[in-house]
């Protein structure tokens, strides 16, 4: 990761707007360039939907194929999915 880099992006970015304002003008994030930059498919249906946080984790198992590892003890449990680790497992 280029550090310099994602500052410079978190300092431009424009909540109200949904884009980064930069010197050459806007950008916003598609869903085609998440698609690139993570690799992950956005072909087909959408996850989407409700769940119980006690059982999140078969959730994401049985859409995935990936079950998310628990929090080790004493570690606060996230009750969400990562980015960097679906990215990872897929």
């Amino acid at each position: 990761i280029n550090h310099g880099a994602m500052t410079t992006l978190i300092d431009r970015w424009r909540p109200e707007t949904h884009s980064f304002h930069l010197s050459c003008g806007e950008m916003t994030v598609t869903l085609e360039d998440m698609a690139m930059i993570s690799g992950l498919p956005i072909n087909g249906e959408a996850l989407t939907g409700t769940t119980v946080t006690a059982n999140w984790r078969d959730s994401v198992g049985q859409l995935t194929g990936v079950f998310p590892v628990p929090p080790e003890k004493g570690e606060r449990d996230s009750e969400k999915v990562l980015h960097h680790w679906l990215r990872d497992e897929r």
